[in-house]
């Protein structure tokens, strides 16, 4: 049981690691960082990207839930298609 949630924690991390990273350059490379406005989202989404693992697997139990691995998708592709939407909206 705890293997499970060892195995899951680490794999929720690295998958939302992984997109925090990406849409962290896509942030940079687009210029946003320099707009103080975006400045407070892009930290709380920095934080719940960080903090979402321990959240899914605590709540998948001792297996791997759909509803999981489906809100962990959508916090992905949330994190890697904002800072191109943000940079379009801001031109």
């Amino acid at each position: 049981m705890f293997a499970a949630y060892v195995i899951r924690l680490v794999a929720y991390a690295f998958v939302l690691g992984v997109a925090d990273r990406i849409a962290e350059h896509f942030w940079v490379d687009r210029g946003l960082d320099a707009v103080l406005f975006l400045a407070p989202a892009h930290a709380i989404a920095g934080t719940i990207l960080m903090l979402a693992p321990i959240g899914l697997a605590l709540a998948g139990g001792a297996r791997l839930t759909p509803w999981a691995v489906g809100l962990a998708g959508y916090l992905v592709g949330a994190a890697l298609t904002a800072p191109i939407i943000l940079a379009l909206l801001a031109t």
